[in-house]
C-alpha cells in the first residue's frame, strides 16, 4: 500500500498542489491524469521518494511482491516520457 497524507508541495508562493490524500491499495489499477505542467511527475517523484514535499507524509507498506512499490512507480514515469 502506498498512501499520501496532506501532501503539499510549493514553488515559491505558488501551490502546485495541497493537502493530497489518496491510498493506493494492492490489487487495484490506479491512472495519473491532468495537463501539461499539472504535476503528475512532480507527484510522482514525491511518492517514488525522489522528492521532499513541502508538508505531509508518504507512507509506504513493504509488500511480498517481486518490485518494490518504489520501483514500480519509477517505472510508471519512464513510460510517460
Amino acid at each position: 500500500m502506498i498512501q499520501a497524507s496532506n501532501v503539499t508541495l510549493r514553488l515559491g508562493k505558488r501551490a502546485l498542489f495541497e493537502d493530497v490524500n489518496i491510498k493506493f491499495t494492492e490489487g487495484n489499477c490506479y491512472g495519473l491524469i491532468g495537463a501539461n505542467g499539472a504535476g503528475k511527475s512532480t507527484f510522482l517523484k514525491i511518492l517514488s521518494g525522489q522528492l521532499e514535499p513541502s508538508k505531509g507524509d508518504i507512507i509506504i507498506t513493504p509488500d511480498s511482491g517481486y518490485l518494490s512499490y518504489s520501483r514500480i512507480i519509477l517505472n510508471m514515469m519512464n513510460m510517460m516520457y
